[in-house]
Formats: C-alpha cells, sequence, structure tokens
C-alpha cells in the first residue's frame, strides 16, 4: 500500500517541456508583490512521494521511535535557523510564520499520537506520521476559510521535512537555477521564497494562493514582485519561456513578441529595478508643484522588510498601516503588548513624520475562522470591518490601548475601517475614550489629543461626509471598496474589470461631496486606494483638494516625478471641468490629454 505526503521538485528544460507555449499568452492573477520585471522562466513541478507501508518487529519499535524522534529534532533546527534568517532580512512579525510552523513541528498531543500507532500497529514511522497528518488535514483542504487553508500549507510543509529525514530523501533545491530567474510553480512555501531571495530570484509567479498568504506577505516584505493565482501557470508556461511579470497588476505575458522583447531589453535599467529604490534620485520630497505647492505623499503599508527603512529615510510617512496582517501573518490575534511593540517600532522609526494606523480591517478577502464558522455568500458585504470589531470587543480594545501607547510621541493617528453612520462612529469612539481612561489610570503616557479619522468607502458614510466631518479629525478614502460598493462591481472579479472604474462620474461625485465636507470643518482628506498612485487620476485629485495621497510604495517614485511638472492652477481648472462630464469615456480623455501635454 502507497501514501502520497510532502512533496519533492524537479526542473523541466526547454528541450523536454511537458507542454509548450507556442504562443504568446496574457495570463492574470492577483498582485502580491510589487514591480515589473522580465526574464527567464524556471517552472517548479510538484510530485507526490510515495511512501512505503511496512510492517516492523516489536522489538523495532523502540528504534523507530528514536529515527521519529531524531527526524522532528533535525526539522526542528532547520526551522530555527529559517525564523532567524527572517527576522534578519525581513522582521520579527514575519518571522513568527516560522514559530507557527515550529509550534505544529513540537506539537506534542500529535507526536504522542504518532508513536501510540507506531506501537499498538507495528508500522514504519513514516508510513504512521504520514497517515495521521493526512487525516489531520483532510476536513481542513474542504474548507472555504483562508486561515484553515493556510494551515494546511504549513502542516504539509513542516511533514515534508519530517518525512524527508525519516526516509531520507534529499529535496533538489529550487535555488539551484541560475541569479535572475522568475520562479513558476503551483505553491512555494515561506520557506522557499526566503531561499529563491538568498539566490536573487527576479520574480515569482503561482497558480494558487492569495494576496494575503504567508507566501505572498514574505515575497512582498522583501520586494519581490510577485503574482499568485494564475490558473494553471505551472501547467502553460514552460521552463525557458520568455516571461514579463508584472507585480503591481497582477498580470504575466509568457512568449511577448520579439518587438516587445527588445523594447524591454533597451529599458531594462528602468523595468528592473524597483521604483520606491528610486526615490534618491528625486530633487525634492515631499514633491511641489510647478508653482511651489507642496503636495503630501504618503505610503501604504503592510509588513515589515527591507522597505522601511528607505521609506524612513526619504522622510515618507505612513498614510494607511494595514494593522490586519499582523494577525494574517500569525493566524491569531497578538496581545495588547504584543501590538504595542510593532507600532511603536513603525512610529519610531518613521518620526516626526505621521504614521496612520488602522484598526483591524478583516473579513471581505481578509478572512479569519470564527468559534461560529460564520460562512457568508457575500462576505464583501458582510461581516467585515469595524462591524468584526464591535463583535470582538476584547480583541478591539486590545488593539486601541496598543495603538494609543505608540502615540505617546505625538505623530499616531487612529483611522477606523467601513464606518457606515454616525452611530457606527459614536460606538467606535467610546471604545476609544475607555482604551483612555484604562491607561490614564495605569500611568501609562499616550497623544490624549490623538487625531480620530475614518474611512471613506462605504457611500452612506460618503452621503453623510457633513455630518461625520463634525466629530473627526480627518478622512481617508479608501477608492477600491467605495468604487466596488457604488457600481457594485466586484473588484477582484477579472469580468467585471471595465465596470470597476475609479474615475466613474458617481464614484467622483462621491470624492467630490467628501471633500466639500472636509473643507466646510477644516479637516483634511486623503485617498489611500489604488487611485492615489494612478498618474492619471493624481492631477484630478490634487485639484478636486485632496489633501494627501496614499499609495503603494512601488508608485511613489512616478508620482512624484509628475507632480513637479503640473501647475497647481491649471488642475483646480482642469477639477472643474471633469465635474461637468457625464461619462467615464469623456473624463479619461480629459485625464489622458492633460498628462500628455505635461510630459
Amino acid at each position: 500500500m502507497l501514501l502520497n505526503a510532502g512533496r519533492c521538485y524537479y526542473f523541466t528544460n526547454s528541450e523536454n517541456d511537458m507542454i509548450a507555449v507556442p504562443k504568446r499568452i496574457k495570463l492574470r492573477g492577483l498582485a502580491a508583490g510589487p514591480g515589473l520585471t522580465f526574464g527567464e522562466a524556471r517552472v517548479v513541478y510538484n510530485w507526490e512521494q510515495t511512501i512505503e507501508e511496512r510492517t516492523i518487529e516489536p522489538e523495532e519499535v523502540e528504534s523507530e521511535l528514536a529515527r521519529l524522534d531524531s527526524a522532528v529534532e533535525e526539522s526542528l533546527a532547520e526551522l530555527q535557523t529559517l525564523k532567524e534568517l527572517a527576522a534578519q532580512k525581513i522582521g520579527g512579525p514575519v518571522a513568527k510564520i516560522f514559530e507557527s510552523q515550529l509550534m505544529i513541528a513540537t506539537d506534542q498531543e500529535f507526536l504522542r499520537g504518532v508513536k501510540t500507532e507506531i506501537e499498538s500497529k507495528l508500522k514504519n514511522a513514516e508510513y504512521i506520521y504520514s497517515l495521521l497528518v493526512e487525516k489531520t488535514i483532510a476536513p481542513l483542504r474542504a474548507s472555504r476559510d483562508s486561515y484553515m487553508r493556510q494551515m494546511v500549507i504549513d502542516i504539509e510543509a513542516v511533514s515534508s521535512r519530517v518525512i524527508r529525514r525519516l526516509t531520507g530523501r534529499t529535496i533538489r533545491h529550487i535555488g539551484q537555477a541560475p541569479q535572475d530567474t522568475i520562479f513558476v510553480g503551483k505553491n512555494f512555501s515561506p520557506a522557499e521564497v526566503m531561499s529563491l531571495f538568498e539566490r536573487k530570484v527576479k520574480a515569482i509567479v503561482t497558480s494558487t494562493g492569495g494576496v494575503n498568504s504567508h507566501m505572498a506577505l514574505i515575497s512582498r516584505s522583501l520586494l519581490i514582485p510577485t503574482v499568485v493565482g494564475v490558473p494553471e501557470a505551472h501547467l502553460k508556461i514552460s521552463s525557458g519561456d520568455r516571461l514579463i511579470v508584472d507585480g503591481d497588476k497582477g498580470i504575466v505575458i509568457a512568449n511577448p513578441s520579439q518587438d516587445e522583447w527588445n523594447e524591454l531589453r533597451k529599458k531594462k535599467a528602468k523595468v528592473t529595478a524597483l521604483q520606491i529604490l528610486k526615490l534618491d534620485k528625486l530633487p525634492d520630497f515631499p514633491p511641489r508643484t510647478a508653482d511651489h505647492i507642496d503636495i503630501d505623499v504618503a505610503a501604504n503599508y503592510d509588513v515589515p522588510g527591507p522597505i522601511d527603512q528607505i521609506l524612513a529615510d526619504h522622510k515618507v510617512g505612513i498614510g494607511l498601516y494595514r494593522t490586519e496582517f499582523i494577525y494574517l501573518q500569525n493566524g491569531k490575534f497578538p496581545s495588547e503588548n504584543e501590538q504595542f511593540q510593532i507600532y511603536n517600532s513603525v512610529a519610531k522609526r518613521h518620526y516626526p513624520r505621521p504614521v496612520v494606523i488602522r484598526t483591524f480591517d478583516l473579513g471581505s478577502d481578509k478572512y479569519y475562522p470564527s468559534d461560529n464558522n460564520i460562512k457568508e455568500d457575500n462576505p464583501a458585504l458582510g461581516w467585515r470591518g469595524i462591524r468584526a470589531s464591535f463583535d470582538m470587543p476584547n480583541v478591539f480594545k486590545d488593539q486601541v490601548k496598543a495603538i494609543l501607547r505608540a502615540s505617546a510621541r505625538g505623530n499616531v493617528k487612529i483611522l477606523l475601517p467601513m464606518i457606515a453612520d454616525i452611530t457606527e462612529l459614536g460606538k467606535a469612539r467610546r471604545f476609544i475614550r475607555q482604551g483612555m481612561t484604562e491607561l490614564r489610570k495605569e500611568g501609562i503616557p499616550f497623544d490624549r489629543n490623538i487625531p480620530i479619522g475614518i474611512m471613506i468607502e462605504v457611500p452612506s458614510a460618503a452621503v453623510a461626509a457633513d455630518i461625520l466631518a463634525e466629530k473627526v479629525s480627518f478622512f481617508s478614502i479608501g477608492s477600491n471598496d467605495l468604487t466596488q460598493y457604488t457600481l457594485a462591481a466586484d473588484r477582484d472579479n477579472q469580468r467585471l474589470a471595465k465596470t470597476f472604474a475609479p474615475l466613474h462620474p458617481a464614484v467622483l461625485r462621491l470624492i467630490r461631496m467628501t471633500i466639500e465636507a472636509a473643507q466646510k470643518h477644516n479637516i483634511p482628506v486623503a485617498v489611500c486606494g489604488e487611485m492615489a498612485g494612478d498618474v492619471m487620476a493624481i492631477p484630478l485629485l490634487i485639484g478636486m483638494g485632496i489633501t494627501q495621497l496614499s499609495m503603494n510604495p512601488s508608485k511613489l517614485y512616478n508620482a512624484c516625478r509628475l507632480i513637479p511638472r503640473i501647475k497647481y492652477s491649471d488642475i483646480i481648472k482642469l477639477a472643474q471641468e471633469a465635474s461637468r462630464l457625464t461619462t467615464l469615456k469623456e473624463i479619461e480623455s480629459l485625464l489622458l490629454n492633460y498628462n500628455l501635454s505635461v510630459e
């Protein structure tokens, strides 16, 4: 009898590909790591190693148990080394991904079960171990919960290490390929991404996975251009294929035309260098318009990594810190003190530039398990953002207190997600006041005048912006959600890609209403969605009255190159003209013509 467990890899070569790709193909996936690059593909295929069922004699039991203990200990040593490497290259929070794998490897209840089965059934250790692993993960594979699916990946990554030790098999290192290779596979583990980074991988493409997977989080932290969830990418692409990978748009082009390829080779320096690394070439930061108006430009922030110090060195503030990734990295909510250490480190690094910390915005495409195993048919319109926080009062209170503690320097702001009306805002503010009261009693310093703002991403909030503006210190427009809710177009649905249009007149009207309400009450208003980094939209947004653009760090360079070429007086007129247009096509044409005029 044979069982499948673990995995090994082999490479195809250009002379013996499994599936040839004879013509240019354009593949779409999910943008998971910033950057545009090109190079030669190396496809990594999975094949399941076979585990033989073998009967042992009673007197062999002790040696079999010793083999198991030795395999587990050696695997733990490997994982500990990876954890230390991750901490050195990326930072503590991401290194905790390997902590979770260490916890899996040392699950004493599971190991006792394996040993008991070896003793009672007199079977070899690798067979029993793989059998119980499969029984453990089988129900998790069927789960719709992304956390459970991530758990499967982590368990498989750990078990494959143990089984390889037990069987004496080795895995062919995926890093054996030349430097600057684009790796393509069904999926890669966090450890494999670390290995690829050390080998100077050029980009990563996977057939499965999501933007919040551990693998994607590490890729993003290490600034590796990455596209995930490309259907059957490892089958449609062959080793040796020329690839163009756009990690900002989630697009992969295999076998581009010779003209495309030659053009990219001419522009190699511009294409391969990450835009964020070119910030030191800018004459001024923050950027200033041609008529000498400073424009506040900030970065969106997910997880720590090499990009942190780059941003801090250039005095780039954080306009949106997505704290939910702290949870998604670890599969559990960190304690108040753990969160304080993280937030305080970010605030200290970027001081005196402001750091806008958004409370957990889980749900929708960022799932987590619940005690009631809640499943929703339409999670984007369901239990997410501030609604979920209200239903987890202890979690919300811990986070609020952690943010308040990190605010003692005076450069931290609180941002509340998915606020739909004044009632929800009032409830959230009561949590914040309660946290302040407790910290005062404990004698812990914090900024007693900490600015509190809300995301404007639900149309009801935009319509009621004049009411909400009376109770907050600032607005931050989440253009992605505001667009999908306004136009009833799922932003992740490829069939609706043309319908999902942030420049649609209806979306712009809601943005304009929000800006007018903010101006009336003299509070700043930012845009922190993808629209903020769109060079087509930037002149319009500034002309409409947006006071801050917070964007993906990979967009900063191009945005800062554009702004000095525009005149503030001209873009005010541009915004006024756009307000009179009634179709998306007219607006896009207006903005395109303006951008061409300033190039």
